[in-house]
């Protein structure tokens, strides 16, 4: 029986740092991502274990594609990391219809049917690794879509987490701030966008596996994120959303 990780957003920056850290456990690795040539050269540098999927996890019915080929030979899912996303900053009467759906369907819907597919070829001592971010812990404001899609991600994941326990399957949500990828817009409306304690996506993925090793339902990186985690509990979410508008106003006019 072969043991398995699958992880999608392979390609960028986060989801290649997740594959590089998770090759040496597995027999095989299932890179899933939307750019082929991203997915070849992933191969290219990673070697024979990667198996690159080209697929668009905003439409649902992809995913029949995975349960297929799991069915083929006998796996057991080790690694189940959710990394797939996109985001950029505008205010929501920007976003389309096509876009809300194809952001909410590969963030949210696409991410727990994974799950539920995965979790039949789990077993005790296998992980989910789901990615969020620091913006699950109050709404933000011309992020919104982004920030509400990665709170459903950490709420549903603590949850399953919690359905998984007597399976001994450990589910993790990962709550980074911003990370150096390429899906940081870097300018906006003439201005250059500064980003507060910009994270390696290295750094990131160690700490979140550690994290995952070690049982914990929410891995968060960083003192800088830790604050702003302690900030939502204890500060009116409209203070903190105050707070950041005033920060973003000149990319928004």
């Amino acid at each position: 029986m072969k043991n398995l990780a699958i992880i999608t957003g392979a390609a960028g920056g986060l989801g290649k740092a997740f594959t590089k850290y998770l090759i040496d456990e597995v027999d095989e690795v299932w890179a899933i991502g939307r750019n082929k040539e991203k997915l070849n050269s992933l191969k290219e540098a990673l070697g024979v274990k990667i198996k690159g999927y080209s697929i668009d996890l905003s439409d649902i019915a992809n995913l029949d594609l995975i349960k297929s080929e799991l069915d083929k030979e006998e796996y057991t899912v080790k690694y189940l990391v959710n990394n797939a996303g996109s985001g950029r900053m505008a205010p929501s009467t920007d976003f389309s219809a096509q876009e809300i759906s194809s952001h909410i369907n590969t963030h949210s819907t696409s991410m727990a049917a994974l799950c539920n597919i995965c979790i039949s070829y789990m077993k005790s001592g296998s992980h989910i690794i789901n990615v969020a971010s620091q913006s699950a812990f109050q709404p933000v404001a011309y992020i919104n879509l982004y920030a509400a899609s990665k709170a459903f991600c950490c709420s549903y994941s603590r949850a399953l987490n919690m359905e998984l326990k007597e399976s001994g399957i450990v589910v993790t949500v990962a709550c980074p701030g911003w990370i150096k990828t390429d899906l940081l817009q870097t300018e906006m409306n003439g201005y250059k966008i500064k980003f507060p304690h910009l994270a390696e996506p290295d750094d990131v993925a160690a700490k979140t596996i550690k994290d995952a090793k070690k049982g914990r339902d929410i891995s968060v990186y960083s003192t800088y994120v830790k604050v702003m985690q302690l900030f939502s509990k204890f500060y009116p979410h409209k203070l903190i959303m105050n707070i950041w508008l005033k920060s973003v106003k000149k990319y928004m006019e």
